[in-house]
């Protein structure tokens, strides 16, 4: 693998290592530490080999997180979290904690991630769900009740307990490092206002790389059309994958596979979903912003410009005048269609791979987003935004070290340990042929914008959702759409804003 390629996704590919490290399911080591209770013991590499000899997990192990050596005798680190939901499609607990070993490489990267850090700092890694964390965790902090050290949440519901003072300032908690390569600095640096992040995301957040979109093809379908996946890697590495170049492509990709001569969802189309949670990263791989900082650190929006309109009408014409489009009505119903051979291309998140992709027959890969133009520097994305973000309650206050050292530990080993049994996992999938697979994920990844018009949904009028509900009403009046949330985005949104963030 190219030198070049960042230290997030390809390792996965390249080396048995990342199974041996995240896998505590294999043979008698899996046996030994549930017995034990401890994590087999993990080499670290020799400093002194050579930078180039050593692979890209190896060096990631090799990054220090800059923690001190602390005793925490036996304390618990109490964290509040979202139970499951949409029929137990949704877990995030098992981001926090797992129960016991059980031979799939993820939990076990978990359990023995939480075994790791517990022996380290001698505290115990505790987890509660609830059905709505954020507003929970404001009842229990007026209450005045320690209850929890840290809640997650999910992104879009992050308001509540920012809006009502209960969450402390990441940016003033002591040892959690921001610049670290296990945060999310996209997303942190949006969601960061006045100097204040109430609501951060780290690779603790596994939901934040699963739930991430990306442009899945199945790759026997598109050889029926005389391309092939070299075809498309060479355009996303040339910077010629843009919007033009995939609504063209697609256009004449449609098969009546049930011969009743209407389009329906019973045929094969170039690319198809639902318009709701896909549609929302059309802004993201645009480079469209919703929001901007201002210069004191405040944020304003510039949505409505000429760039903007164009996209809407270039988004109407793919969604109602491409013959090699169709639209589903139930939500995520692109994921089973694609599987079921029934879309070349279809946006689909990273966590398909690890539920109905793993049935699938064919053989898939992916790319990222098209861009706008060529003119565009990178290629972007966001995420279903179901993915979780911490806060920390003002109730934490005196215990910040504490609290500082755990998530940054968590946060870090998710990192070296958690993300690639994840990235394992998926890319041995139909796709783990395709060498330059891992390079396309790595360029997802990278290009992860979360933007916090998403956080605060309303305090925006809904402006995060503007391209879904122009769409499903097929209009391109975008300016009267705009209009008819002026007022929030631009008057009151800033008031509110200066409430939660300002001194």
């Amino acid at each position: 693998m190219k030198k070049g390629i960042s230290l997030i996704l390809s390792l996965c590919l390249l080396l048995s290592s990342v199974t041996a490290c995240a896998n505590a399911s294999s043979g008698e080591e899996a046996e030994e530490t549930a017995e034990n209770g401890s994590v087999s013991e993990i080499t670290a590499p020799d400093a002194s080999i050579a930078e180039e000899a050593l692979s890209d997990y190896d060096l990631k192990q090799l990054i220090p997180d800059n923690l001190p050596e602390r005793s925490f005798d036996g304390q618990a680190f109490r964290v509040l979290t979202k139970e499951d939901d949409y029929n137990g499609e949704i877990v995030k607990r098992e981001e926090i904690l797992v129960d016991e070993l059980t031979g799939d490489v993820c939990n076990d990267s978990v359990f023995n991630r939480n075994l790791l850090i517990e022996s380290r700092f001698n505290a115990v890694i505790e987890c509660e769900t609830h059905s709505s964390p954020q507003d929970y965790i404001s009842t229990v902090v007026q209450a005045g009740s320690d209850e929890f050290d840290l809640v997650g949440m999910y992104n879009h519901q992050a308001k509540p307990p920012i809006i009502k003072g209960t969450l402390l300032n990441w940016r003033e908690i002591p040892y959690v490092d921001l610049t670290q390569p296990w945060h999310n600095q996209l997303a942190n640096d949006s969601c960061t206002v006045y100097g204040k992040l109430f609501a951060a995301c780290s690779d603790l957040s596994v939901s934040s790389m699963t739930y991430t979109y990306a442009f899945f093809f199945n790759l026997a379908l598109l050889e029926d059309y005389g391309l092939h996946s070299s075809d498309l890697y060479g355009k996303v590495k040339e910077g010629t994958w843009t919007f033009d170049t995939f609504t063209s492509l697609i256009e004449n990709m449609y098969q009546d596979k049930n011969g009743d001569g209407k389009k329906d969802r019973g045929d094969t189309y170039g690319f198809g979903y639902c318009v709701v949670n896909p549609a929302d990263a059309w802004t993201a791989a645009f480079d469209i912003p919703l929001t901007e900082h201002t210069e004191d650190g405040g944020i304003t929006t510039n949505f409505l410009t000429d760039k903007s309109v164009s996209a809407l009408e270039k988004l109407l014409e793919l969604h109602y005048n491409n013959p090699g489009y169709f639209k589903y009505t139930e939500q995520y119903a692109e994921e089973e269609n694609f599987c079921n051979k029934k879309l070349v291309f279809a946006p689909l998140r990273i966590y398909a791979a690890y539920t109905d992709l793993r049935e699938m027959e064919d053989a898939y890969s992916l790319l990222p987003w098209p861009k706008w133009d060529e003119a565009q520097e990178s290629y972007r994305t966001n995420a279903d935004d179901k993915f979780t973000v911490y806060g920390v309650p003002m109730t934490a206050y005196g215990n910040e070290e504490f609290v500082g050292i755990l998530y940054e530990a968590l946060s870090a080993e998710s990192y070296k340990k958690v993300y690639p049994a994840y990235f394992d996992t998926a890319l041995k999938g139909k796709y783990s042929s395709e060498p330059e697979t891992a390079e396309m994920v790595d360029i997802v990844m990278a290009g992860r914008a979360f933007d916090i018009a998403f956080e605060l949904d309303n305090i925006f009028g809904g402006l995060a959702w503007i391209y879904r509900d122009s769409i499903n009403a097929n209009s391109s009046d975008i300016a009267s759409s705009y209009a008819s949330i002026r007022k929030i985005v631009e008057k009151l949104g800033p008031k509110v804003i200066d409430q939660m963030y300002g001194d």
